[in-house]
């Protein structure tokens, strides 16, 4: 390029990132000799000059970030991120083992140099591969789940307890969770949280744990309401879960809240056009955008042997509709 315009290289280089020091017919004369061959920047090339200038996260299909659309999550977290020049490089995979392989990649072209991983795991692959490709990690998850991790802890233990002592309030005893899969740490946390909001011999909560998707969620709802003793209560790990034992429980002639009371692990315009309405725990979506861009820039600013950084996010008030009401006994 700089031989077709009759330039130093190093005047090529300033001209295409516009850099002063050059001339405006001589930038012009550039850029276009770089139109005529057809050039594009190499991100990866750039990224061995000038540091990485995105945040990668890498999400399983189907799955939400907390609950929370992942794309509000993002153009969130894409805000935040924007004046330090930053950007996030989203990426669909079908499972935690192609997310550890993308991350082994974009360690390899120097794409970014933190990586988002959501949902963590128990002994999660994406975390080893993280380190391995000298990535640094910043978990949705809590801090301990591996040494000098970042991490946006979520409050789940409170959020569910919380659920539990409305639904105790209202006179359920019988009370079920279809709760996310069981390697995921969150589910752990909502489990003991409906136990201890239940409280010792006041109420009993059935745990199913599903695949995390929508007819994963229709088929344990099924099961827990056509059992001899179904439970008075379910409580759903998200929006779309709790649509599907909504309209299961409408299948099996129960009607809500009167026979069966629903509640969403997390809010949404569909709980809200839902019919009856969803009583629902919060979106994160906003605060866990600002949480993870507050974590990324902490991990960025914290130089080559950082501390740990954790930044808990507490989740909110429930909001009350018209999927819940006091039980008949």
């Amino acid at each position: 390029m700089a031989r077709a315009a009759g330039v130093s290289t190093a005047v090529v280089s300033y001209a295409l990132n516009d850099r002063r020091g050059v001339s405006v017919a001589t930038r012009e004369r550039v850029l276009r000799v770089a139109d005529e061959l057809g050039w594009r920047p190499n991100p990866a090339a750039r990224s061995m000059r000038a540091g990485a200038q995105a945040v990668g996260l890498a999400v399983v299909a189907g799955e939400t970030l907390h609950g929370a659309p992942v794309l509000d999550v993002v153009a969130v977290l894409q805000s935040a991120l924007h004046e330090r020049g930053l950007g996030v490089d989203l990426r669909v995979v079908p499972d935690v083992a192609a997310a550890a392989e993308l991350y082994r990649r974009w360690g390899a072209e120097r794409r970014c140099e933190v990586v988002v991983v959501p949902e963590v795991r128990a002994d999660d692959v994406r975390l080893r591969a993280a380190a391995d490709a000298g990535l640094r990690p910043v978990a949705i998850g809590p801090v301990g789940v591996a040494p000098g991790l970042a991490a946006v802890e979520v409050d789940d233990e409170e959020a569910y307890a919380r659920v539990a002592r409305y639904l105790l309030g209202l006179g359920h005893t019988r009370v079920a969770l279809v709760a996310d899969p069981a390697d995921r740490l969150r589910t752990a946390a909502c489990e003991r949280g409906m136990r201890e909001g239940l409280g010792d011999g006041e109420g009993s909560v059935d745990v199913v744990v599903t695949d995390g998707s929508v007819e994963g969620a229709a088929g344990a709802t099924r099961r827990l309401l056509t059992q001899t003793v179904r439970p008075t209560a379910v409580v759903l790990a998200s929006d779309v879960m709790a649509l599907a034992g909504l309209d299961v429980a409408r299948r099996t002639g129960l009607v809500v809240p009167w026979d069966v009371s629903v509640v969403a692990g997390a809010d949404s315009v569909l709980c809200r056009l839902a019919t009856p309405a969803l009583t629902s725990l919060p979106s994160l979506a906003h605060d866990l955008g600002d949480a993870l861009a507050a974590a990324v820039t902490g991990t960025l600013d914290a130089g080559e042997d950082p501390e740990p950084t954790r930044v808990p996010l507490s989740v909110g008030a429930l909001a009350v509709r018209g999927s819940t009401a006091p039980h008949a006994h």
